[in-house]
This record gives structure tokens, C-alpha cells and sequence, in this order.
């Protein structure tokens, strides 16, 4: 283990004795990766401003928005944001819950970086930043640990770029992270919508730049193999953020290097627990499934038969949306059905039954409700809103109802004794008077119909958030055939959410 040790100032020559220097003729060293946390970057801003460095490199990878939990899981604020790309995981795992970590299960869920130290010994690995809650809570034992202290974070941030330039240019570095606070302190000072915020954004924009262009000049970069990863661990709204509003939930990834495909070939919505898989993926480091990582590498392929169905179609009768928001439509995936008994020409049409959509075309149909803590969905998702239905000319208040059933296609069951159902599920009712009733339902080619879940507002209030579903039921005598289907009737109530469904024989 090589030696460990924590700069208090900017001052680093002692600290970095803790980086290896290169040594000329040695075999290339492991893959390397260099991770920028921009801290409080709105994407929307970003477009604005004009990020020519992080632009250039996005193009040659992924490079998008990147949107985290409301407040029904967590607050957006930094202490989740960043614990979410340190882990790996979402605050109803890690219970990182706001900026004071109160509650975080630390031992069960380390920061990456700690983690990969215990894997591989040998990695030489680096952190700098300045604030101060993230060495005291989250990050715990890189080789070097640098806590940067100055006037103000512009000043900070020139620290933290001076220290990780010094790192690429005289030693070996194998996983680095550099925090940049600029943007977000000049938000909360002088707020996200003044000129001030955008020239931040253009500040950090330049020390990126300056990072990636001396990653370009080490003497021994051909022989290298780099992931370039950035990200911010929220957005803002006005002077703060910390509340459901799009643009506090919007942040971004970019991830370029060996193995990621550019935007323009795959186009999916990331997260920031994808971060650590991404990081892993690249540095050869295994994964262990015991450790529940709710992310996957950037760049993956989806699998999700929801994500086969473009969902484009704008607004109808909903109100005006943020842009880049992405739709909704009626199209379902080869094979699936849906049944709607909703009365035709009623309520709001984009939720006249289950719909496909993105999410974040859902989440701002009505903010403040926990539609966005859907973080385990992704991409393309089905929903069923009787809520947001009802927003159109109240047909729950003359006694019509929302019903609808959303069903997979027949899946043989091969002499199988048993039936195994998988899906995300993210389900809320309320019980206020107004009816909901929900069931997943198996139904056999011989007539036999299983229920596997119900829930009722007669019962009273349920809110499942972003849950992993997994139901069973044995195979009945003769039946050689199995579909399943999710059925929702309601008045003016809740909502209803599915994503990545998976129906196997086994």
C-alpha cells in the first residue's frame, strides 16, 4: 500500500510523494480515468454559455442531461448529488439524505474510489477539492487526499486545477477527481439566471480544457488508455435548488474513452450511479452483485422492450413543456396489448390509459408529487395517471373512471414449473375518498388466471417508490403459455409507473 496522506493547503509537493512517477521503458500501467464534479451546473445554462472543452470532448462519447431524484426519495441538493456518483447507488440505499450525511451507510456503501483502493492496492489514485463535508463524510482513503482552503471558490478551484495539472504532468496517476465549486457558489451568491452564473459555467468550461489538455501531454498518453468522465451533482433554480423544479432536477454526464459510444449512436438517458460502473468497467475492477449498484456502464445497450418505441409525440392538452424533455405515444413494443375502457374523448389525452413516455416528460406533467423519484426508470417508461387525467374537465367528478391494462405477449413456458415476473415499479395512491385499484395479473393459455399484487386506496394511502418488483406463481397443469398484465382503474387519485419488464419460465 503506498503511502496515504492529506494536504490541508494548496500546497501539494509533500502529498504527492503519494503519486507514483512513470518510469521510462516500464509496462503501460493500468487504464486510467480522470472524474470532474462540477458542483451546481445546469445543463440549460451550459447551452447557453457556450462549453467549447466539455463540447469537443462529449462529442467523441455521451454527453447529456442526467436527471436525479425529487424530494420524495431526497432533497437536490449536494450531499445526495454527489453521494449518488461516489456509490453508486440511490439515497434510499446509501440515506445520504441531505447536506449533513446524517444517516449514511457508509460501510455498506463506500465511495468508489475507496472501494477500488481495497481491490487494487496498487492503483495510484487522487481527490482534490474544497468543500470540506465531502473528505470529512464521503471520501475516505485515496492515496492523496487534498483539502483546498482559499478566499473564495474561484480561488479554490485554481487550486485544485494547479494540483491535479502538477499530478498529470510529473506523476502516475490511475483514478483522479477534481471538484469544481465555482458555479454553484456563484449561483446561490448571484443566482443561476444572472450573466455572472453563465460566466462561471465558462470559467470551468476553460479549467476542464486545461485538465483534458494535460492528459493529451504526458509523455506517456499514447501508451495510455483515458475515460474522461464529468458531471454535476445537481442544478439550480434561481439562487438555490434543493426542490422538485426541473431545473434543480436536470443535471448532466459526459463520459468519453475506450468502449463508449458517441451520442449520435446510442442515445440513453444516464445516471449518476452509472458513474462508478463506467469507472469500474474501464479499470478492469469486477463488481460484486452483493454490493446492489443501482447504475450501469455508460454506453450499455438497453434491453427494456419500452425502449424499442419511440416516444416523441408532444404536448396535446397538457401545458408547455421545458425543452428536450422528450414525449409520450400510444405505440407499445411488438406483440404487446393494451385495453382501454377510459371513456374515449376524455381528461387530458396524454394519459387517456397506459402510455409509453420518457420520464421527465411525466415528471413535469405535475412537479411536487413524486413523479421524479422514478430514478430507477429510465429511457422510456409506461405510465398510468388517472391524477394527471383528471386535469382536464374533471370526468372522475361525473363518475367516469381511468381503466386500463397494459399486456406482455405470450411467453412459452417450456415444460417450466414456475413463472417469474421482474419489473420496475414506481406506484402511489392516496386515499382521499377517490377509488384506485391496481393488479398484476398472470393469465395461462388454459384459462387459468393467477393474481400477483394488488393494492387498493380502499386500504388507504401506498406509495411504492422506484421499487424492484419480483413475483412468482407455479405453472398450472396443461398450460403452456403465460402473459401478464397490469391492470389500473381509478378515479381522480394516483398514479402508476413500470419499466424494464421481464417475464420468464423457470
Amino acid at each position: 500500500m503506498r503511502l496515504r496522506l492529506t494536504a490541508l493547503t494548496a500546497c501539494t509537493a509533500i502529498a504527492l510523494a503519494g503519486i507514483v512517477t512513470p518510469t521510462a521503458g516500464a509496462i503501460p500501467p493500468l487504464p486510467k480515468v480522470l472524474f470532474v464534479d462540477m458542483d451546481g451546473m445546469r445543463w440549460d445554462k451550459m447551452q447557453q454559455a457556450g462549453t467549447p472543452n466539455l463540447s469537443a470532448v462529449g462529442a467523441t462519447g455521451q454527453f447529456g442531461p442526467a436527471y436525479i431524484q425529487d424530494n420524495a426519495i431526497a432533497g437536490t441538493n449536494s450531499g445526495p448529488g454527489h453521494t449518488n456518483m461516489f456509490t453508486g447507488v440511490w439515497p434510499d440505499k446509501h440515506n445520504v439524505l441531505d447536506n449533513s450525511f446524517n444517516g449514511y451507510r457508509k460501510s455498506q456503501y463506500p465511495d468508489f474510489i475507496t472501494r477500488a483502493e481495497g481491490l487494487r492496492p496498487e492503483l495510484s489514485t487522487f481527490t482534490t477539492l474544497d468543500w470540506t463535508p465531502l473528505n470529512t463524510y464521503l471520501i475516505d482513503r485515496p492515496d492523496v487526499k487534498l483539502q483546498q482552503n482559499g478566499a473564495n471558490q474561484q480561488i479554490t478551484d485554481r487550486q485544485s486545477t494547479d494540483a491535479a495539472l502538477e499530478v498529470l504532468g510529473k506523476h502516475n496517476p490511475d483514478l483522479m477527481m477534481v471538484y469544481l465549486h465555482d458555479v454553484d457558489a456563484t449561483g446561490h451568491s448571484l443566482g443561476s439566471d444572472s450573466p455572472d452564473y453563465l460566466q462561471a459555467i465558462r470559467r470551468v468550461d476553460a479549467k476542464f480544457g486545461e485538465l483534458v489538455a494535460a492528459v493529451k501531454a504526458r509523455a506517456t498518453y499514447q501508451n495510455e488508455r483515458w475515460l474522461i468522465v464529468a458531471a454535476t451533482d445537481h442544478g439550480q433554480t434561481g439562487f438555490g435548488h434543493g426542490g422538485d423544479q426541473h431545473t434543480s432536477r436536470q443535471g448532466w454526464i459526459l463520459a468519453a474513452g475506450p468502449g463508449i459510444p458517441t451520442t449520435a449512436t446510442v442515445r440513453r438517458e444516464w445516471r449518476q450511479v452509472d458513474i462508478m460502473p463506467t469507472v469500474y468497467r474501464h479499470l478492469g475492477l469486477p463488481i460484486d452483485p452483493a454490493w446492489g449498484l443501482d447504475g450501469v456502464p455508460i454506453g450499455a445497450r438497453s434491453n427494456d422492450p419500452f425502449d424499442t418505441v419511440r416516444a416523441t409525440s408532444g404536448v396535446v392538452d397538457e401545458a408547455p413543456k421545458p425543452a428536450g424533455v422528450g414525449g409520450w405515444t400510444t405505440a407499445l413494443p411488438t406483440s404487446w396489448t393494451r385495453v382501454d375502457k377510459t371513456p374515449v374523448g376524455s381528461g387530458v389525452t396524454e394519459y387517456r390509459g397506459w402510455r409509453l413516455m420518457s420520464g421527465e416528460f411525466w415528471t413535469t406533467s405535475q412537479e411536487g408529487q413524486g413523479r421524479g423519484s422514478f430514478v430507477r426508470g429510465r429511457d422510456v417508461i409506461a405510465v398510468a395517471d388517472p391524477d394527471e387525467w383528471n386535469d382536464k374537465g374533471d370526468p372522475a367528478g361525473g363518475g367516469a373512471l381511468f381503466d386500463s391494462a397494459l399486456t406482455t405477449p405470450w411467453v412459452p413456458l417450456r415444460k417450466a414449473p414456475g413463472v417469474q415476473v421482474d419489473y420496475l415499479s414506481h406506484y402511489k395512491q392516496v386515499a382521499d375518498g377517490q377509488p384506485q385499484d391496481a393488479e398484476v395479473v398472470a393469465e395461462f393459455d388454459n384459462g387459468v388466471r393467477r393474481v400477483l399484487w394488488t393494492a387498493s386506496a380502499a386500504n388507504g394511502a401506498k406509495f411504492d417508490i422506484s421499487k424492484a418488483m419480483h413475483l412468482t406463481t407455479g405453472v398450472p397443469t396443461g398450460a403452456t403459455k403465460v402473459r401478464v398484465t397490469w391492470h389500473l382503474k381509478a378515479g381522480n387519485n394516483g398514479y402508476w409507473a413500470i419499466d424494464a419488464p421481464k417475464v420468464a419460465a423457470g
